[in-house]
């Protein structure tokens, strides 16, 4: 966690109010072992807040590793998608698809080679405004846009 020295050094060398004098929250979507330490470390009245179990997913979610070679990748994916759009048995056609990516770059190039191939799809990275990305989370949830990279 590269984060983890950059936080001990504001709460412990900065103009920082002592411990029990401020309020601190921290939040993460994994919240791994060596970040649930500086928080105990760092926070007055630890609480350690998790929703679900940690480290798994919930049931209604199906995660799929897939190792493609690079240059297959996008005929792979094609594929991947169409086979959902169907109705493949392991899948139903109100399935949503999260797809994870490099870069931010990479997900606009890979939004616009979904988009030509008629696939309903929308990103979300750091470039775009909070207002894009909540549109496009919006359009995620409602099944408008079948795909997120």
């Amino acid at each position: 966690m590269g984060f983890e020295p950059q936080i001990r050094h504001i709460i412990e060398n900065r103009d920082m109010p002592l411990t029990g004098k401020r309020q601190t929250l921290m939040f993460s979507a994994t919240f791994p072992k060596n970040i649930q330490e500086l928080a105990s470390d760092s926070l007055q009245n630890y609480i350690f807040l998790a929703v679900g179990r940690v480290g798994s997913t919930s049931e209604n979610i199906t995660q799929t590793i897939l190792w493609v070679n690079e240059h297959e990748k996008r005929s792979y994916l094609l594929d991947l998608l169409s086979r959902l759009r169907e109705g493949s048995p392991d899948y139903s056609p109100e399935s949503l698809t999260l797809i994870f990516v490099e870069t931010k770059k990479g997900a606009d190039a890979l939004e616009e080679f979904l988009y030509q191939n008629k696939h309903p799809v929308t990103s979300i990275h750091g470039d775009r405004s909070q207002r894009e990305r909540e549109d496009a989370l919006k359009c995620f949830r409602s099944g408008d846009r079948k795909s997120v990279v």
